[in-house]
């Protein structure tokens, strides 16, 4: 029997003030991978940053690195230390015409600008792809990328590794058991950005670093000199180059919502700004999502995007001093509020509807937490790692089939920020905006010669 609901200020506070604590490990309870018999043989694009824990986990699975390309080796220097006698390259093209034959599969850890391009190479290839998130940067991109993966028939899987986590699970769970009753809103929210916004002009050519590759680390992207205002890592605030605030973090943070209530292309979206985004992204946003009814959401659903400090207001019902992190999704519905932190971290019930703050609270988090104790998630990059291995295009959770309407919908709201105020329809039979033609020309971009992404 279910129970009715509560928390004691004690618990409240220990719970609430950890929340983040608690569940932000992505890979919660994962059960460890087991390697096959036969080994998987990998290229990895981008070695530095990210890329280097993208590469150390496909190793951890048993997969064996094949080839390396990292276009500035200073960044890469560690990951190249580590592995000596593995070739390396500055240019992804160069590396997948010498290896075609002795790959099985690569990772694609670079900037959000050149993850469509890359990705697509290896495809045309007939290799499988493991991208980190956001998926690509434009919404044509991410077609491009879906229409390819069903072409070549090879196992795909985006970098939100939470999805795979026992987190994700409890969300489900929860939805079945229609522990939030009829779903009426979501919220979802990051402490993002964390590097420069709001630029309104170009950053000033500067001395090229010895070892950059700056040709091929623009790869598609407009020709413009070398800055610090753009590597490493800043680049996230460029439009050129990045997503922003949202499409670094919402591939995780709206993932619990997009999968319980399986959500697609929104009907509508709104945003509020610092100022309009152009060269850059705003310094914070507030974007507003409507969803079409659905068998989840029968009379549709508003879902918000907070950034840059915006936060939504605490649930009803909830203590007085809720702390509610600095990335979450907040579910709310007609029996009961729950708040998971980022990564699809584990979800705790924060507020019954209609009733104030009480013990009822600590008696759903009990049962809850008893119950994400039963479940065991997985290792993201393994579960992709064993799907190629089997040649099984629908085992991974985040596989391109997934992942591509989501991106695309984040990737509405960053069109958004260009068009503050305005509200944006979205025609899902022409696949455009029906009411503002003049936000269609960021649907897509034409990439530089030499990066095509035709297939």
């Amino acid at each position: 029997m279910k129970p009715s609901i509560t928390i004691s200020r004690r618990t409240f506070f220990k719970s609430s003030a950890t929340i983040l604590a608690l569940s932000q490990p992505a890979l919660l309870r994962a059960a460890p991978a087991k390697a096959s018999a036969g080994v998987f043989r990998f290229a990895q694009i981008a070695c530095g940053g990210k890329g280097t824990g993208d590469m150390e986990s496909m190793l951890k699975g048993g997969a064996k690195l094949v080839a390396m390309c990292d276009v500035d080796p200073a960044r890469a220097a560690k990951a190249y230390k580590e592995h000596p006698d593995v070739p390396k390259f500055a240019d992804y093209r160069e590396m997948l015409d010498k290896f075609e034959k002795e790959i099985d599969g690569v990772v694609v850890s670079t900037p959000d600008h050149t993850h469509a391009c890359a990705a697509l190479d290896a495809m045309r290839r007939g290799k499988h792809v493991y991208v980190q998130k956001p998926l690509a940067r434009t919404f044509q991109e991410c077609q491009v990328l879906l229409d390819a993966a069903k072409k070549y028939r090879v196992v795909t899987q985006m970098g939100n590794q939470g999805h795979a986590g026992a987190g994700l699970l409890l969300w489900q769970q929860m939805m079945k058991a229609n522990a939030f009753g009829e779903i009426r809103e979501v919220h979802v929210w990051s402490n993002r950005p964390i590097w420069p916004q709001g630029m309104t002009e170009m950053a000033k050519g500067e001395p090229l670093p010895e070892g950059l590759d700056w040709e091929n680390w623009l790869g598609p992207a407009p020709m413009r000199p070398f800055s610090t205002a753009y590597v490493p890592f800043k680049w996230r605030g460029w439009w050129d180059f990045g997503t922003g605030a949202l499409g670094d973090m919402a591939c995780h943070n709206m993932d619990p919502a997009f999968w319980i209530l399986k959500l697609g292309l929104p009907d509508t979206v709104k945003a509020q700004v610092s100022a309009p985004a152009d060269l850059a992204y705003p310094e914070w946003s507030v974007i507003e999502y409507t969803f079409p009814r659905s068998k989840f959401c029968p009379k549709g659903l508003k879902m918000t995007w907070h950034d840059g400090k915006k936060m939504p207001p605490k649930p009803d019902g909830s203590h007085p001093q809720l702390q509610l992190g600095n990335n979450g999704c907040m579910v709310i519905g007609s029996k009961m509020t729950a708040v998971g932190g980022s990564h699809a971290a584990p979800p705790i019930p924060m507020a019954l509807t209609g009733q104030e703050y009480g013990p009822a609270v600590k008696e759903a988090e009990a049962y809850w937490r008893g119950e994400m104790k039963k479940l065991e998630g997985c290792d993201h990059y393994h579960q992709w790692l064993r799907a190629a291995e089997a040649r099984d295009t629908a085992k991974p959770g985040s596989k391109f089939a997934y992942a591509v309407p989501m991106t695309q919908a984040i990737l509405l709201g960053c069109i958004a920020l260009r068009f503050p105020g305005q509200e944006l329809r979205w025609n899902h039979a022409k696949r455009q905006f029906s009411n503002f033609p003049e936000a269609n020309r960021w649907l897509s971009s034409a990439p530089r010669p030499g990066y095509d992404l035709s297939f």
